[in-house]
């Protein structure tokens, strides 16, 4: 055979042997998927499916819904709050005033209906569930507050839009940056339009898993097949417990052979009609009574349920504890250890969205409260010729509950002593900002002093 021959050769067959052991082909790992291109080449076709497919395990399953509920509630809370930190008291003092009544719903929904809290965790949970959340920084006639946002989710995005240069909806340049969002609008099953949004004006929250991703998809894509298992597991063990509650009966009848279609003369013999109701009859010649008991739930159901729920949790990133609200089998130490790697997974969630999120809105918004004539303190001239001098926001992310607040101070006092954190670390984690509580200490001194003095001076007088 030529080199040429042989050449063609090694690639017409299979190849069973690899150098690495992940890259041989068997029975076993044929099923593997080639994900050798680019991202949206390979998730496009499966977003949607996953999207819906999450939003009705969200929706139906109590342990998915208990893990996003829980993700917000530490990521999220009551709001993450805005702090101005430019360095003028007069300025930040403003500026947090006006924040603070724009985030009232009139003033921030552009449809009226949630406050900026409350937007907040709807994006994040809408991310997680299905993949990604579009955020439209619309600009109004309102002239008290111009900024109004608009959440578009994934479903309106136009995927009919098939140009070379439009991936799903998301129109790019030649350096494969994003410049236009197109959107659908109205219902598809009456009159459509097409729009196409200046990606400027739009955010597109996401997590990135790869450089060629430009859309998002459901954060429950390695636990949606495990978790519908689980839950039709559970539907049938729960289905063969009450038919053992209610026990069935049977009659065995022994025939003779070639009389098993013949009926048996017993003029008036009465068959059983009680069991359960203690009634008992006189059966025929040849039967006998049976107990029908579907004995499938295991005695195991419970750990199984444990194991379930541990592999759901990893695939959400968080521990079983928190996925289950199951704190019986832990004490000080583990449970301390569980909640450090639940908290580090809860600082990434903050960081992401306060980058991805949060700092463009309030961009966006001080341009169009200074633009407005809002922020009497900000010289516009000024500002538009240093903007990075007044966006200066300083978030507050809810406060961290302690395992044990006397070990946890004991060990938060050493940390001090030693010189491991700071005074300013201790109190953020508290959810509040440093200076604000020196501030505070300071008033409450002060006014202690003043009512204290003046009753001291009228106990004298008297």
């Amino acid at each position: 055979m030529s080199l040429l021959g042989k050449f063609k050769s090694i690639f017409r067959k299979p190849q069973k042997r690899a150098f690495y052991e992940g890259g041989r082909i068997t029975k076993a790992n044929r099923d593997f998927w080639n994900a050798n291109s680019p991202f949206e080449t390979t998730a496009s076709p499966d977003r949607d499916i996953l999207r819906a497919r999450a939003r009705w395990l969200h929706g139906n399953n109590p342990i998915m819904a208990n893990i996003d509920k829980t993700i917000v509630n530490n990521v999220i809370g009551r709001g993450i709050k805005l702090q101005s930190k430019t360095g003028s008291k007069r300025v930040d003092e403003e500026v947090e005033k006006l924040w603070q009544e724009w985030e009232k719903r009139d003033n921030c929904d552009l449809t009226g209906r949630l406050n900026f809290a409350d937007l907040q965790r709807l994006i994040l949970e809408q991310r997680m569930v299905d993949g990604e959340i579009f955020i439209y920084k619309k600009i109004t006639r309102d002239k008290n507050f111009p900024l109004k946002l608009q959440l578009i989710e994934a479903d309106r995005l136009n995927k009919f839009k098939t140009d070379w240069n439009v991936i799903d909806g998301i129109e790019i340049d030649e350096d494969g940056r994003p410049v236009k969002i197109h959107i659908v609008n109205g219902d598809y099953d009456l009159k459509l339009s097409y729009v196409a949004i200046s990606a400027e004006d739009v955010i597109n929250y996401f997590k990135a898993e790869r450089a060629t991703q430009y859309r998002g998809i459901s954060e429950y894509k390695q636990a949606i097949i495990d978790i519908k298992n689980f839950s039709a597991f559970q539907t049938a063990t729960i289905q063969a417990a009450r038919a053992r509650a209610n026990i069935a009966y049977y009659v065995k009848q022994e025939v003779a052979p070639g009389f098993a279609n013949s009926v048996v003369n017993d003029g008036d013999f009465e068959k059983i009609q009680e069991i359960n109701g203690v009634m008992v009859h006189y059966l025929r010649r040849g039967e006998e009574i049976g107990k029908l008991d579907p004995d499938v739930v295991s005695g195991t159901y419970g750990e199984f349920v444990k194991t379930v729920v541990r592999m759901l949790a990893v695939a959400r990133n968080v521990s079983y504890e928190l996925a289950f609200r199951d704190f019986s089998e832990v004490n000080f130490s583990s449970a301390r250890a569980a909640i450090i790697q639940d908290n580090k997974r809860f600082d990434y969630e903050q960081q992401h969205i306060i980058s991805y999120t949060l700092n463009p809105i309030f961009e966006t918004w001080l341009d169009t409260m200074v633009m407005a004539g809002r922020l009497k303190s900000i010289n516009p001239v000024a500002y538009f010729k240093n903007r990075q001098k007044f966006i200066k926001p300083k978030w507050i992310t809810p406060a961290r509950e302690w395992v044990d607040p006397l070990k946890d101070m004991k060990a938060i006092e050493l940390e001090l002593a030693l010189g491991l954190t700071t005074k300013s670390e201790v109190i953020a984690s508290r959810g509040k900002d440093f200076e604000e509580v020196l501030l505070q200490k300071k008033r409450e001194k002060e006014l202690e002093k003043q009512i204290l003095g003046e009753d001291n001076g009228e106990e004298v007088q008297n």
